[in-house]
């Protein structure tokens, strides 16, 4: 899609009467893990390939319909139960938009104490993407007598397969958890035991741990009110809490 066509909301596809949007397209990549999104987005085919999922879906909606499976006991149950579960959430999240805002003096008093904490650590990795765990420990095993980047060509499914395995640079919060938990706890030259996330299984080689970016004084001041906002609802969160149990019996039985 051409970027003109891309802030218009046009019809992107069609599944029956319905029209799926670029809006839709939009919300339903807001749903995803967004470690997902970054996976199949950067590759060539990956707009296609969410948006095949999106059609898969509206299809199993019509089945749906057919069916009449919204009538059914075990649906009724699910229904209420989402229906619980949101109200749930939406209470919590108006309880902890009650939490006053940071002041300044709060705000500068976080910053002497934790301003190294914003630091961002800059690593650069590489990896092999396979689909089992049986096929990563075949890659290690390989890795015994060649080069991380001729086994990564060689067995590896990520697109990165053509640069060796090499992912580039990149910091916290752009892998997903369990790619990052793993990468950031190791050393330099260190290769890793299979990693398992949603894509698949990982073997991950460190190559090099890189200076630390400093981000600007906005920028850190901004995430340490940020931070301060999160405990401050957390803590009006536990207060509401407590509040509540004076009022309402309250047993643990296990």
């Amino acid at each position: 899609m051409t970027e003109k066509q891309e802030t218009k909301d046009i019809v992107i596809a069609k599944v029956g009467d319905k029209e799926i949007k670029n809006s839709d397209f939009a919300l339903f990549l807001q749903s995803i893990d967004q470690g997902v999104v970054r996976h199949f987005m950067n590759q060539p085919d990956g707009f296609k390939t969410i948006l095949d999922e999106l059609v898969n879906q509206e299809l199993m909606l019509i089945l749906a319909k057919e069916k009449n499976y919204e009538n059914d006991d075990d649906f009724t149950k699910t229904l209420e139960m989402t229906k619980n579960n949101l109200l749930k959430s939406y209470a919590y999240q108006k309880v902890i938009n009650e939490a006053a805002e940071p002041s300044n003096e709060e705000i500068e008093k976080f910053l002497s104490e934790h301003k190294s904490d914003f630091d961002r650590p800059f690593v650069n990795a590489s990896h092999i993407l396979v689909k089992t765990e049986e096929e990563a420990n075949e890659a290690i095993k390989k890795l015994e007598e060649k080069s991380f980047e001729e086994v990564a060509k060689e067995m590896s499914t990520c697109p990165s397969k053509e640069n060796g395995g090499n992912l580039g640079d990149f910091t916290k919060g752009q892998m997903v958890k369990e790619f990052e938990d793993a990468v950031f706890n190791m050393k330099e030259g260190e290769i890793s035991k299979p990693v398992k996330t949603q894509f698949g299984y990982h073997v991950i080689k460190l190559n090099k741990i890189n200076s630390v970016q400093k981000p600007d004084d906005d920028t850190v001041r901004e995430e340490a009110k940020k931070e301060l906002m999160r405990q401050k609802q957390l803590e009006h969160y536990k207060e509401v809490v407590e509040e509540l149990k004076k009022n309402t019996k309250v047993e643990i039985l296990v």
